[in-house]
């Protein structure tokens, strides 16, 4: 698990799940998304402070255990998102 904080001093955690996708979770209190014609099929998600994650966002960013792991999706959870890595990388 690898931890970020944003400029507010919210702590976001990343976890690779059993999928192979990462676990994202953190304040998301106040947040903007990007989506195609569906609420449901986000293309990008922007807590207040960060970070901003959209599609074809490297996820090594984020920490060498998510290097070469690039956003092909998201999934809405209850509490956190899942993020889809694009399983060609």
């Amino acid at each position: 698990m690898t931890e970020y904080k944003n400029r507010y001093g919210d702590i976001h955690t990343f976890e690779l799940n059993e999928r192979g996708n990462i676990n994202w979770k953190g304040n998301f209190d106040h947040c903007r998304f990007g989506y195609y014609d569906n609420p449901d099929d986000l293309i990008m998600v922007d807590p207040s402070g960060g970070p901003y994650i959209t599609m074809e966002s490297d996820m090594g960013h984020f920490g060498d255990e998510f290097k070469g792991k690039k956003v092909n999706g998201f999934i809405i959870k209850e509490d956190y998102y899942e993020i889809v890595i694009d399983k060609f990388n």
